[in-house]
């Protein structure tokens, strides 16, 4: 089966380099240039047409790429589709987060501003290994701050999937302090796993992303 991955926030397909996906084809979905006031919807649209439709497929998503996979879902109509890390609507935000929305917070992200708020990130992020540390601090440059801002904009305004996707799975970890597992529903929850567990704990995500595609009875 086709694996489409997409990933966080300011990420890239690098996030996904330690993922077993065993013998599935994988493609990598990465966030296309967008203007400003893009909703996730607007993402899913623009990559769609990345995606074979007439070919069985999974939507495999990653934090913001998991948000951005359920709207995918609704045009490509996958057989599957997972979140690792990431929220199926603004009910799962931490109040914080919440708070935020409609606020326009991504206008005072300035160069200045992330620099200094990078510590904090890698902290909330679970980095804390090197190998972790060196791909952070790379993907910190994957997207322009113009794109950051956007891709910040469209995920507080998400309301959650226009249309909601039956045939989900979302894998989480009980130690993520970006997206608390406390306010997460029915989650595969992947024990000790923080919001990098994509590639921190690449063997235990993959075994439940092995399971999440395994034929159902």
């Amino acid at each position: 089966m086709d694996l489409y991955l997409l990933p966080g926030l300011g990420a890239d397909h690098r996030i996904f380099q330690r993922l077993d996906t065993g013998g599935h084809a994988r493609h990598h979905l990465d966030h296309p240039v967008m203007p400003g006031d893009s909703t996730l919807s607007d993402f899913a649209q623009a990559l769609a047409t990345q995606v074979d439709r007439t070919r069985p497929h999974a939507l495999v998503g990653m934090s913001m790429g998991g948000m951005v996979a359920q709207e995918l879902a609704a045009v490509t109509s996958p057989t599957r589709v997972v979140i690792i890390s990431s929220w199926k609507g603004p009910s799962e935000m931490p109040g914080g987060i919440r708070s935020l929305r409609g606020k326009r917070p991504e206008r005072l992200l300035t160069k200045s501003v992330l620099e200094r708020a990078l510590p904090f990130v890698r902290w909330q992020m679970g980095v804390e290994d090197p190998a972790s540390e060196a791909l952070f601090n790379a993907l910190v440059n994957a997207h322009t701050l113009a794109q950051l801002r956007v891709q910040l904009a469209a995920c507080l305004a998400w309301d959650g999937p226009a249309m909601p996707v039956s045939d989900l799975v979302h894998i989480h970890g009980d130690k993520d302090r970006l997206m608390p597992i406390h306010l997460i529903e029915r989650p595969v929850r992947i024990p000790g796993g923080g919001h990098f567990m994509v590639f921190d704990r690449a063997e235990e995500v993959s075994a439940a992303l092995m399971q999440a595609l395994a034929p159902q009875d």
